[in-house]
């Protein structure tokens, strides 16, 4: 994997997904991996795009499945500090579960010259593949760091990374792997 064609994908790490209105324990235990997988992609020069939900008060669809979330210009639609979102950084805002769903990510990928995804973020079997799927579709290589991505539950989570190496023939890697490969 060429870091200088790769990008990280940060999915939902959120207040609302983390600690807030639809707290995921599971989501702060992966905080200590993101943050070395960000560092890392930061010191290699390896873009970081954070793919947050931001969604319009009172009428977005996700609300009648999961109540009022990550509305835009909220706090809970903010990335969890611990994060440390830099200037550098890119976001990405979504009203649906893919990151590619009607949003510019596609175009500031090319623009960028990359051809490979790392997935990280929440949850494997919603947000991170419905990302997953699109990027595949549209022709990107997805790589999914393992131990910076999860879900509500082990069982999600599993089913999420299962689907994500059989269907999208995603290379799963640890954040250590990873950043080994990258030589930082």
């Amino acid at each position: 994997m060429e870091k200088n064609r790769t990008a990280i994908l940060v999915v939902d790490m959120l207040n609302d997904f983390v600690t807030g209105a639809l707290k995921c324990d599971r989501g702060l235990a992966i905080v200590p991996k993101t943050q070395e997988l960000l560092r890392g992609a930061r010191r290699a020069g390896v873009p970081v795009i954070f793919c947050n939900d931001a969604h319009l008060k009172g009428i977005d669809r996700e609300f009648e499945v999961w109540g009022e979330h990550a509305v835009a210009g909220t706090k809970g639609a903010e990335v969890i500090p611990e994060l440390e979102l830099c200037e550098k950084d890119y976001v990405v805002p979504k009203r649906r579960y893919s990151g590619f769903f009607h949003t510019d990510l596609d175009l500031l990928l090319r623009e960028l010259g990359v051809d490979t995804v790392v997935m990280t973020g929440l949850h494997a079997h919603m947000c991170v593949r419905h990302t997953s799927a699109d990027a595949f579709q549209l022709g990107y290589k997805v790589v999914v760091a393992t131990d910076a991505t999860d879900s509500f539950t082990e069982e999600d989570y599993l089913i999420g990374i299962k689907y994500l190496h059989e269907v999208y023939g995603a290379k799963l890697v640890t954040v250590s792997d990873l950043l080994k490969e990258w030589n930082v």
